[in-house]
């Protein structure tokens, strides 16, 4: 992207009206030219200054007594129209109590007549009933797929975590800046301890195309993540890792299953972003690009085995 192309998508930019795509050329081009980076400051303060001004403009407030005056008015409109709401409602329900007697009486005309059956048609009825229950299979225990519906604990993790992979991997826009991986292992949680050497190490192993970008730990509405950003196809995915507590522990362990390949799921969709999820003991851990669902569970399943371990490990139930 040129410095020209820049201009032109500048205030698209600021007002998060862009593309992925497009997001990813501007990021670029604003770390490698300081120009820009100025001139995309001072349209950030220039938009902050109008904004101030016009709402603290006199001119455009609002007058009191015109204000008192309309409050008056629509309180007095809500009063006359639920005023003929309970009349409308007071005649409707007089003709669905009349519905309601006439149903009734209906219906128990219709039990009398069919509790009152000749000897004959008992008889018959008994026969059919016995070769209806001798006709009917066995019950067939209920198959419980390997995608069974996320629980309501993984749910509510994944919109953190989509929320973290748009405001830090595709454009960062946290209120905290990120932490060194090492650094909050030793402070936060001992799992993030080595975990970027255990994911280069598997990646430079395997023959796959992704690419390592960096890793950190980060924090999105107050929860805590192990952030590592990949590339696959030229596209970002974060694979995210974030501690449970005792309560979302406790859950989990009632739903947990023992075969990792079993756990990595698509586990949804959220604007347009795919997630798979799988968890550990103690760990959530989330894959969020957006790649087709195949494509992000791919990278999702490529990497839970060792990230499975290494959470094991550092859990200590391996």
């Amino acid at each position: 992207m040129q410095c020209r192309d820049f201009r032109e998508v500048a205030d698209s930019y600021l007002s998060d009206e862009l593309l992925i795509e497009t997001n990813h050329d501007v990021i670029a081009h604003l770390e490698a030219c300081a120009d820009c980076r100025r001139e995309l400051a001072a349209r950030r303060e220039l938009r902050a200054t109008l904004r101030a001004s016009f709402e603290s403009a006199a001119e455009l407030q609002i007058d009191n007594s015109f204000a008192a005056h309309l409050r008056a008015q629509l309180r007095a409109t809500a009063l006359n129209q639920a005023s003929k709401s309970i009349s409308s409602n007071r005649a409707w329900l007089a003709v669905a109590a009349c519905l309601l007697v006439a149903f009734t009486f209906g219906l128990v005309l219709v039990r009398h007549r069919l509790q009152s059956p000749t000897g004959q048609r008992v008889a018959i009825d008994k026969d059919n009933s016995n070769n209806t229950e001798a006709k009917q299979p066995a019950p067939q225990p209920r198959a419980d797929g390997a995608n069974a519906a996320v629980n309501i604990v993984m749910r509510e993790l994944t919109r953190f975590a989509v929320g973290n992979h748009r405001n830090c991997a595709v454009k960062f826009n946290l209120p905290e800046a990120p932490i060194d991986i090492e650094a909050a292992g030793l402070k936060y949680d001992r799992a993030y301890i080595n975990l970027k050497q255990t994911v280069t190490n598997q990646l430079a192993a395997s023959s796959a195309s992704m690419e390592f970008v960096e890793a950190h730990s980060c924090v999105f509405e107050g929860r805590r993540f192990a952030h590592l950003v990949l590339r696959q196809n030229g596209r970002l995915v974060s694979f995210l890792i974030t501690n449970l507590d005792a309560k979302e522990t406790a859950i989990q362990r009632t739903q947990a299953k023992t075969d990792i390949n079993e756990q990595v799921i698509a586990c949804s969709q959220i604007e347009g972003y795919q997630v798979s999820c799988f968890e550990t003991a103690r760990h959530a851990v989330f894959v969020v690009s957006d790649l087709s669902e195949a494509g992000n569970l791919n990278v999702a399943r490529s990497l839970a085995p060792i990230v499975y371990k290494h959470l094991s490990q550092a859990e200590g139930i391996a």
